[in-house]
C-alpha cells in the first residue's frame, strides 16, 4: 500500500500541468455532446485561453483535455481500437477510455462525474475531475459563464478534494519560518529560523526535483505583497544554468504548515540534499556528487543585495530603485564567482524579495562564511557623491573593507569616500570577515546614469571579485 501510494503521488504530481494544451485528434463523436447547454470561456492563471471553451452537460461542466495536456511535454497516446487515452507512460499513468465514467491508476479506479467523450476532434472530460485529480484550483463564474484554473504547485499526493478554504493559517509557534529562498552557483539554498527535515523527491515526464519542509511556512518577509494561500505558487527565474530551468515554491499543505519548493530541470541530473545549520541545500554541482559547501579547501562566499521588495531602498534622480541596481550588480558578481574553482558562492536573495536582516546575518552564519559581503548604493543630496565600505570591527573585517574598497573605487572613478567602521547590523552581528559596499548615488544624477547601465555594472562585479579574491588570497 505505500509503494501504491507513492505511485499514485507520483501519477498526480505528473498530471500537476498535463492540463493545458494538446489536441488530440480523436475521431468520432458521443451522442451526449448534443445536449450541451452553454460554452463558456477558460481562463488559466488570469490568462484566456484561445480556441478553448467547455461545455455543460446535465450539469456538469466539461473541458477539452487538450487545455490539460500539453504544457510540461507529457506524452499522451490514443488506441483507436479500445477507445483508450492514457497520460503518461505506465506505471505512472492515467488512463481515460471513451463512454466509461472509470478512469484507471496504479492505485484504483477513478469515478467521474461524467464520461469522456469527442466532440469536433476534442476530447472532454469532466472540470471536477481536472481539479481534483490533475492538480488544479477550480472556480466556476456563472455571471459571466467562464471557468477559472489556477495551478497549484504540484498535484495533490492523494486524490482528494481540493479544499474550500485556502486563507491563510495562523503562525503556529513550532512552524519554521522559511526566510529565503535562492538560486545560485548550481545550487538552491533555503534558509528558515528553526531547524527543518527536508524531503526529497525525483519526478519524471518532466524532470524536476521537489523537497517538502514539513512544519514550516513563509516567513514575514518572503511573500510581504503575495498571498501565501495553500497553492499560491511564486516562481524564481534561473539564468545561466544548463540543467535548471526556474525554481518555483509554494505553501503546499496546511495541516502540517508544509513549504514545497520544485525545481524545474531542463534534463535529468543529480543531486544532494542535505542541511547546514538551519539552511537546507540542493547541489546540483558534479551530478550531485560535489562535496558539501566550504569542504576541499573552498571559501564560502556570501552576496548579500541590499532591501527587495516592498524595500526599495534609495530613490535616484530619475526613480531608479537602489533594489533594482543592486541585485543586478550582484547577480553579475555571482555569475563570474561561480566560475572560481576555490569559492562556494551563497546568494541571499537572487529575486525581488525581502530578507530581514537578522535573516541575512542567518544565512551566512549557517553557511560557516569565510567571507559576507553586503552591497548597496547611497542616497543623499544631489551633490553628494562617491563610492565608500564600511566594516564594524577593526581586526575582522578592515582589511577586507580596504580592499573591496581599492578595487571597487578604481572601477568606479567617483569621489573616494573610504574605507570607514560603522555599525550596520549586517556587518555587525556576522562573525566572519564582513563588508558593506555603497557603489555610489543614485541622488547624483551623473552616478545613478552609470550605475544603471550594463557595462558599468558589469565593471563593478569585476572589481568586486577582484577584491574578493585578493582579500582571500591574503587571508
Amino acid at each position: 500500500m505505500r509503494f501504491e501510494r507513492k505511485l499514485w503521488k507520483k501519477i498526480a504530481a505528473m498530471l500537476l500541468a498535463i492540463v493545458l494544451t494538446v489536441t488530440l485528434a480523436l475521431p468520432g463523436t458521443i451522442g451526449q455532446a448534443s445536449a450541451a447547454t452553454t460554452e463558456p470561456g477558460i481562463m488559466l492563471d488570469g490568462r484566456k485561453l484561445d480556441n478553448a471553451q467547455a461545455i455543460t452537460i446535465g450539469g456538469t461542466t466539461m473541458v477539452p483535455i487538450r487545455v490539460v495536456s500539453e504544457q510540461l511535454g507529457h506524452s499522451v497516446n490514443w488506441n483507436q481500437a479500445t477507445g483508450r487515452i492514457q497520460i503518461g507512460t505506465a506505471p505512472a499513468s492515467l488512463t481515460l477510455t471513451l463512454g466509461s465514467r472509470t478512469a484507471a491508476s496504479y492505485s484504483g479506479s477513478i469515478t467521474m462525474q461524467q464520461a469522456p467523450f469527442v466532440r469536433s476532434n476534442t476530447t472532454y472530460v469532466p472540470l471536477r475531475f481536472v481539479g481534483s485529480q490533475m492538480g488544479l484550483a477550480v472556480r466556476w463564474e456563472q455571471s459571466s459563464g467562464t471557468v477559472y484554473l489556477q495551478t497549484q504547485l504540484e498535484a495533490p499526493s492523494l486524490p482528494t478534494t481540493p479544499p474550500t478554504d485556502t486563507s491563510t493559517p495562523p503562525a503556529d509557534s513550532n512552524t519554521a519560518s522559511i526566510n529565503s529562498i535562492s538560486f545560485s552557483d548550481n545550487r538552491l539554498t533555503i534558509s528558515a529560523d528553526s531547524s527543518v527535515k527536508p524531503q526529497g523527491s525525483v519526478l519524471a515526464g518532466p524532470d524536476r526535483i521537489v523537497v517538502d519542509l514539513p512544519g514550516s511556512s513563509f516567513g514575514p518577509g518572503l511573500l510581504q505583497n503575495q498571498t501565501a494561500s495553500t497553492g499560491q505558487v511564486v516562481t524564481l527565474p534561473v539564468t545561466g544554468s544548463s540543467a535548471v530551468k526556474q525554481v518555483r515554491y509554494s505553501l503546499f499543505s496546511q495541516s502540517p504548515s508544509t513549504v514545497r519548493v520544485v525545481i524545474d530541470l531542463n534534463r535529468s541530473t543529480g543531486h544532494k540534499l542535505y542541511t547546514q545549520g538551519n539552511l537546507v541545500l540542493v547541489d546540483l554541482n558534479d551530478d550531485g556528487a560535489a562535496a558539501p559547501i566550504g569542504t576541499g579547501g573552498k571559501k564560502v562566499v556570501v552576496i548579500d543585495p541590499g532591501h527587495g521588495d516592498q524595500d526599495p531602498g534609495g530613490i535616484g534622480v530619475t526613480g531608479k530603485k537602489e533594489k533594482d541596481m543592486v541585485l543586478s550588480v550582484s547577480l553579475k558578481v555571482a555569475s563570474l564567482l561561480k566560475q572560481e574553482p576555490n569559492i562556494d558562492l551563497i546568494m541571499t536573495r537572487t529575486d525581488d524579495t525581502f530578507i530581514p536582516l537578522d535573516g541575512r546575518v542567518k544565512i551566512a552564519q549557517d553557511a560557516k562564511a569565510d567571507v559576507f559581503l553586503s552591497i548597496h548604493g547611497n542616497a543623499a543630496s544631489s551633490n553628494a557623491g562617491g563610492t565608500e565600505t564600511f566594516y564594524a570591527d577593526t581586526k575582522r573585517s578592515k582589511a577586507l573593507s580596504d580592499t573591496i574598497q581599492k578595487h571597487v573605487l578604481a572601477a568606479t572613478g567617483f569621489r573616494d569616500r573610504g574605507s570607514k567602521q560603522a555599525n550596520y547590523l549586517v556587518i555587525r552581528k556576522t562573525t566572519m570577515p564582513a563588508a558593506l559596499l555603497e557603489i555610489g548615488f543614485l541622488t547624483n544624477a551623473n552616478e545613478e546614469k552609470l550605475m544603471m547601465q550594463d557595462a558599468f555594472q558589469q565593471k563593478v562585479a569585476k572589481a568586486i571579485v577582484a577584491g574578493i579574491k585578493e582579500y582571500l588570497a591574503n587571508s
